[in-house]
């Protein structure tokens, strides 16, 4: 009868100290890597400066041999397709058949991705802007988010929410901030409030 009831507490204890294998655990990372992957893309454009201008579907891209990476610029032109605004490359002189510019700059850095061992670079920061004449009309700019957890995103998904507002203006394409309803000034406040107090018998 002992050996009976020993049996199962044996069982029981050997369940105890049984540890996962290291193979297990890193599936298990992987499945919640691939299970939070919507939080490691970034999110909106970093202090979007958006002006007055005319939909526009062609630019002139200004290429800057100071970035070195190479799928920068063909990152900039998918999401340019995307939005609707044909490319091209010029070097130097902007062609005169060029309205529109656009003109960027990027910073790099080094580390190492998950389960690699060798360092590689990636995008930390980007500006993007959309100028016509030398004028600016647009700008956005990316940065790293909170905690670095974007670092290895492509570059194509870095450059997609600042492409998208110098393309179409955020959420409301055009609007800035002078067409907004403005905020009552202290003088106009203090004269209606004035004005009810007159009015009370």
């Amino acid at each position: 009868m002992r050996a009976c009831c020993l049996i199962p507490a044996l069982l029981l204890n050997a369940c105890v100290v049984m540890t996962p294998s290291p193979a297990l655990k890193a599936l298990e990372l992987a499945t919640l890597t691939v299970s939070n992957a919507s939080v490691l893309l970034p999110g909106g454009p970093d202090s979007p400066v958006i002006h007055a201008y005319e939909r526009f579907d062609g630019a002139c891209i200004e290429l800057n041999r100071a970035v070195a990476l190479a799928d920068f610029v063909p990152a900039l032109q998918a999401e340019l397709e995307k939005n609707g605004v044909r490319s091209r490359v010029y070097e130097t002189v902007l062609p005169e058949t060029c309205r529109h510019s656009i003109h960027y700059m990027a910073q790099l850095e080094w580390g190492k991705a998950l389960f690699s061992s060798e360092y590689q670079p990636y995008m930390s920061a980007a500006r993007v802007e959309l100028r016509q004449q030398g004028r600016v009309l647009a700008a956005a700019s990316y940065r790293l988010g909170m905690m670095g957890l974007d670092k290895w995103a492509s570059t194509r998904e870095k450059l997609a929410p600042s492409v998208k507002a110098i393309a179409n203006g955020l959420s409301e394409p055009h609007q800035t901030s002078s067409s907004r309803p403005s905020a009552p000034s202290a003088g106009s406040v203090q004269t209606a409030f004035s004005n009810q107090q007159k009015e009370k018998p």
